[in-house]
């Protein structure tokens, strides 16, 4: 997959395959986590429309929006 980006691979090109994907949680208590876990297993697989993506980046404090796109 890294062939699509020669410029910029995602992850910088440390894996042959980049699969989409949600992040859920991340960094709490196993606690939390099971917790979310738990709650999420009952609601999978997860249908929807989605119309745009943002592009989120972490500046060493906290998530930002950096950009949007619209999907068709």
């Amino acid at each position: 997959m890294a062939d699509r980006w020669p410029e910029t691979p995602p992850f910088g090109g440390q894996f042959d395959e980049v699969l989409p994907h949600l992040t859920i949680a991340q960094g709490q208590d196993d606690a939390v986590l099971e917790e979310a876990e738990a709650d999420l297993c009952g609601r999978l697989p997860v249908t929807a429309r989605v119309s745009s993506v943002d592009l989120m980046v972490h500046d060493g404090t906290r998530w930002q929006q950096r950009a949007s796109f619209a999907l068709r």
